[in-house]
């Protein structure tokens, strides 16, 4: 019976551990969210009403595309390789507590880090803090596997439109997720930054 019991705390442990550190093995997308991940288009936008999934299933999907980890059911844009990626919102704070909350865990909270979409065992390195905002993160490296052979490290920066159109000049990219509509000068430098990779592309 000892053994037994045991045996019982240890799976419900394990159970626990992964709900907290594997979040995006759990991601089930509804239709439109679905129909959204699986096009196959250079720029992709998903509109719908407030507090039904918008930001959560673009945090899913960067998540897929920084680590390699992609379901079953996927049948969207697939990197077989690390990438270099950006996520932008509205400002700092607002990038803070939306994009980066998702795919990271909350800010500020210790042992919070890899709460989020991105797994616990994927963070490479602590992530790097941008300046101004208190806890807001400048980038993170995470590892990445292609058909679970690790592969490289993809990098992911956080931008804000309030940093003006100069912030988004110079890189190239492989992926750009917007968090919300960005401001056309914006928008057409970050259209530019997918621009040399044949198999770039922005989703909003």
């Amino acid at each position: 019976v000892t053994a037994e019991l045991d045996q019982l705390i240890a799976s419900l442990e394990f159970a626990v551990q992964r709900k907290t550190y594997r979040k995006l093995d759990f991601y089930e997308p509804y239709a439109k969210q679905l129909e959204f991940h699986n096009k196959l288009t250079r720029e992709r936008l998903l509109r719908a009403g407030n507090q039904i999934g918008k930001t959560y299933a673009g945090a899913a999907e960067m998540a897929f595309h920084l680590t390699g980890e992609y379901p079953e059911w996927w049948t969207g844009h697939r990197f077989n390789r690390p990438v270099h990626a950006w996520v932008a919102g509205e400002g700092a704070s607002l990038t803070r507590d939306g994009p980066q909350t998702l795919l990271c865990g909350q800010p500020g909270v210790e042992g919070s880090l890899s709460t989020g979409l991105i797994p616990l065992d994927r963070f490479l390195d602590k992530p790097s803090l941008s300046r101004g905002v208190t806890d807001a993160f400048d980038m993170i490296q995470i590892e990445h596997r292609t058909n679970g052979i690790i592969d490289g490290v993809s990098t992911l920066n956080f931008k804000s439109y309030d940093q003006g159109r100069l912030k988004f000049q110079t890189a190239t990219l492989d992926v750009v997720w917007c968090d919300e509509e960005p401001p056309e000068d914006i928008y057409t430098e970050i259209l530019a930054r997918i621009a040399s990779k044949p198999d770039g592309f922005v989703f909003i």
